[in-house]
């Protein structure tokens, strides 16, 4: 009895590790990097920012969301820090004056 109940823990054990997901390794994000995160935002006045884009942080820049904005940084080990260049090419720091719990908003530095 003792060795059915042995044998049928071991198959079960055996079929558990079988059929389990392997680990897939998918490249840690450098976050001193900056990534385009234009799709994250939206203009207040883009049609569906408070509608189908409500999800999106608004940015209220002289660009909106036409340039392309970048960010790096997760916000626990790296403060995020997004960015949008001008006409002159200048980068402009693009800051969250707004955040959680409420929807974001992000102010286009001028200066």
């Amino acid at each position: 009895m003792f060795a059915r109940i042995l044998t049928g823990a071991l198959l079960t054990a055996a079929a558990t590790l079988a059929l389990a997901p392997t680990a897939s390794a998918q490249p840690t994000p450098d976050w001193n990097t900056f990534y385009d995160k234009t799709a994250n935002f939206v203009a207040p006045f883009d049609p569906g920012a408070f509608g189908d884009k409500g999800d999106r942080a608004i940015v209220l820049s002289p660009y909106g969301t036409g340039r392309v904005i970048e960010c790096k940084g997760d916000g626990h080990y790296v403060a995020v820090y997004c960015r949008q260049f001008d006409d002159q090419g200048r980068e402009h720091a693009i800051t969250q004056i707004i955040s959680a719990p409420f929807r974001g908003v992000y102010v286009y530095n001028p200066f």
